[in-house]
């Protein structure tokens, strides 16, 4: 059995006022008298009204929504980000939307079109490792709704991006290692596509040659599954002729299931191999040895993005900014020398 939807309009009715009366009385409006006010709220409380937000916003051209797709809420990062956007939105009245890729470019592209579809104010993106076509992005800007893309972009997408800078993070970790007497330094590389990815491989490189490192491409190891690739990676290393004596991981999970199996097969962490991770993710406090890595600021990526939106969307401007923010890197005991 359905429930009945008190409208504004039978409220009228039933006291013999008009709309525009009970709409000014539910709006607390100094216009109505205090008894007639009195009367349509108790009314309206008997009754169980509530405002038709959604007719609401067909009026105004704006549903205080704003649509969030990220690649997996599950992930320690997002998590935060999301932490973050949800105290900005609650702070200036926005609700949030939130979807799932599940690092699918189609269920990606879905998802837009239902935010669309719910007349979504503007929209917070952080693309799946399939994204490549712009396609969607473009059709959400040519009518009128403004993107802010946060981690993970699509590079040359007219947006505002707000990002860490993972270059950066990225030289840390690996240089960390070098000054702890590592040489040979292997990489578990994302998929070269994100943007993110190539960054840490980026830093990754940039730290050998800054230290005359010679770079072994044979060191580089794919992980496009991330952590679900290394243990294969990490059978890959043991294969070699000569082990690495430190790992940079392209996540923390994945320098996780790396030490698992290393530990499994005899290889001591950080005796044998000194191994680093990325983003601070709560596990690596709980592994042994913990896990040094380098963390992201998630929570504050998320409070940027939606900050950002919301102006663009109160000023209807595109500013077109990259916002980068800092990491830090979080020595435990994955990479400290003995003694």
């Amino acid at each position: 059995m359905s429930k009945q939807i008190i409208t504004i309009k039978e409220l009228a009715q039933k006291l013999n006022i008009s709309i525009a009366t009970v709409s000014r009385a539910l709006r607390n409006s100094g216009e109505v008298n205090t008894n007639t006010r009195e009367r349509v709220v108790r009314l309206a409380e008997e009754l169980h009204y509530s405002p038709n937000y959604f007719a609401q916003s067909l009026v105004k051209q704006q549903t205080k929504i704003i649509g969030v797709v990220v690649p997996t809420i599950y992930s320690h990062y997002f998590s935060q980000a999301l932490c973050g956007m949800t105290d900005v939105a609650n702070e200036n009245d926005y609700y949030l939307m939130f979807c799932q890729s599940n690092e699918t470019s189609d269920l990606e592209r879905k998802s837009m079109k239902k935010l669309l579809a719910c007349h979504v104010d503007g929209l917070l993106i952080s693309i799946s490792k399939e994204t490549k076509d712009r396609a969607v992005f473009d059709e959400v800007l040519s009518n009128g709704i403004p993107i802010v893309q946060f981690d993970r972009i699509l590079p040359g997408l007219p947006v505002t991006k707000v990002i860490v800078d993972e270059f950066e993070g990225a030289f840390k970790a690996v240089e960390h290692l070098i000054r702890k007497g590592c040489r040979r330094i292997a990489h578990f590389a994302g998929p070269v596509e994100l943007s993110v990815s190539a960054n840490r491989l980026n830093g990754y490189l940039e730290a050998l040659r800054r230290h005359s490192i010679s770079i072994d491409k044979g060191l580089i190891i794919p992980c496009n599954s991330f952590e679900e690739d290394a243990q294969a990676a990490t059978r890959r290393l043991l294969r070699l002729k000569s082990l690495p004596d430190g790992l940079f991981a392209v996540n923390d999970l994945s320098a996780i299931a790396a030490i698992q199996y290393l530990k499994k097969h005899g290889i001591q962490v950080p005796q044998d191999i000194k191994v680093v991770g990325f983003n601070d993710d709560p596990a690596s406090r709980l592994i042994n040895p913990t896990l040094t890595t380098v963390m992201q600021p998630g929570y504050e990526v998320g409070k940027l993005a939606i900050g950002v939106l919301i102006d663009e969307i109160k000023n209807k401007t595109n500013k077109k900014q990259v916002i980068k923010l800092r990491t830090k890197l979080v020595s435990r005991e994955s990479s400290r020398n003995p003694g």
